[in-house]
Formats: C-alpha cells, structure tokens, sequence
C-alpha cells in the first residue's frame, strides 16, 4: 500500500474532480508507516512509483507547510502538521470517551493489546488502542492504516460491510473472526463487530498478541471477551 492511497468505496468521490499533482504530493506522504518512519530520496520515489526530480519539486511544498522534513543526512521523514490533523480527525469520531475505557477494561481482562478499527475506503484504520501489560506484544500505532483484507478486525469490517468477502456468511454466522499469520507470521488476533444507532456498523473490538498466546486452548476464553466488549460497546453507542 506504501505510496498509493487506500481505494475508497464506489460511489464516494467518483464524481468530483482530481488534481494530479496534488495526488502526487500525498502519495508521498502515504509512503511513511511503521518501519517506514525515514525514507532516502530514491526510497521515497520508488515507493511513490515517481521520479526523482518529481519528488524533490512536491518534497519543497510540503516542506513549507510542515508535512514534511529532510533530514540532515537528506532522509525524508513525516513532519509536525500531520500531528494536529491527526486529532482533528479523531474529534470526528465522538467516541472516545467510550470506547478508550472499554478497551481499557478489555486489555486488563485479558492481557493483551485491545484495538478498535474502522473501515476507511478499502482499508482499516486503527483508530484506538490500548498496548497489553506484557512485554511481548503486537506493536501497532494509533493512525494507522492497514489493508482490509488481512487481520481479524479486517476480516469483520468487510464481512458486516458488504464487499463480498469470501468468507463473509461464516464470519457473520460466528459473529466474529480470527487471523492467525497474516498481518505478521508471529502474531494472531480475534474481533467482532460494533454497531450504532439503527444497527450501523461502527467499527470492530479485537485483541491481538503473540500467536503462541491464541492457540486453540486460548481462543474461546480471548473470544469470549471479545464478544461481551462488542455487546458492551453496541449497547452504549445504541443508547447514545
């Protein structure tokens, strides 16, 4: 996904006008992710799939607008304006304030590390998270964005979505889902659905850790929280 933006659902923005060159500059910015936080120029260009000159000219502008730094030893990396837009847009979701608790609670339970997700275009965005105890860990970022095919959390944001996930009628009918190896050979995780007002899909409740930690002993115990955090976190969306 690295230098391409995530593909939005049919029927989203189709119909308004595009601007390459601005396409262009943000597909720079979407280059950076986890272990990706410090990019040369020739890095930078071949994950934009641009040239380099073409770097450098959209580099200057973002640049002067604080999206973007070089670094002395001439690495690229994310600069500070991306900080406050990424609050803003957490604003956006009125929800924290029951939902970071919720995972709190869920993390305690259980012992590992509790996310919510939503569904942005054709990726998820971990828009919450709350790091398990343990030393050992998965290790993800709040903000960031991952393909909606692979994990858990994708799996149950496309099944209750409608995209015509394969395995869609068996997710719906567990009413939850389960990765083990995808996202990353070492990691595994289980998530079920959120729902608001009307029944909305609002996003999934999952944990993730360490794939020895998800054997088959351990999942109906770590689904079994899942569930009653979902059925928690429905109940207090529906209530409003």
């Amino acid at each position: 996904m690295a230098g391409r933006p995530p593909k939005l659902r049919k029927g989203d923005v189709s119909e308004l006008p595009r601007v390459e060159a601005v396409e262009r500059a943000l597909a720079l910015l979407a280059c950076f992710g986890e272990g990706r936080t410090h990019l040369t120029l020739k890095e930078l260009a071949g994950a934009a799939g641009q040239y380099p000159s073409t770097v450098l000219r959209l580099s200057g502008s973002l640049e002067r607008f604080g999206f973007l730094r070089r670094e002395a030893d001439g690495r690229f990396r994310l600069g500070p304006a991306v900080l406050p837009m990424a609050r803003i847009y957490r604003l956006g979701f009125p929800l924290e304030g029951v939902i970071r608790p919720e995972l709190q609670h869920l993390s305690r339970e259980s012992g590992e590390t509790a996310a919510f997700y939503i569904r942005e275009g054709e990726a998820r965005l971990c828009l919450y998270r709350v790091n398990g105890p343990r030393a050992l860990r998965s290790h993800l970022e709040e903000g960031s964005l991952l393909p909606l095919g692979i994990g858990a959390s994708g799996h149950v944001l496309a099944a209750w979505s409608g995209t015509g996930h394969p395995r869609a009628a068996e997710i719906r009918a567990a009413g939850h889902a389960v990765s083990r190896g995808e996202r990353d050979p070492d990691s595994a995780a289980v998530a079920a659905p959120v729902f608001g007002e009307g029944g909305r899909l609002m996003g999934a409740v999952g944990l993730s850790g360490p794939i020895t930690r998800f054997d088959v002993a351990d999942m109906p115990g770590l689904t079994a929280l899942v569930l009653a955090s979902a059925s928690r976190l429905t109940a207090r969306l529906q209530a409003g």
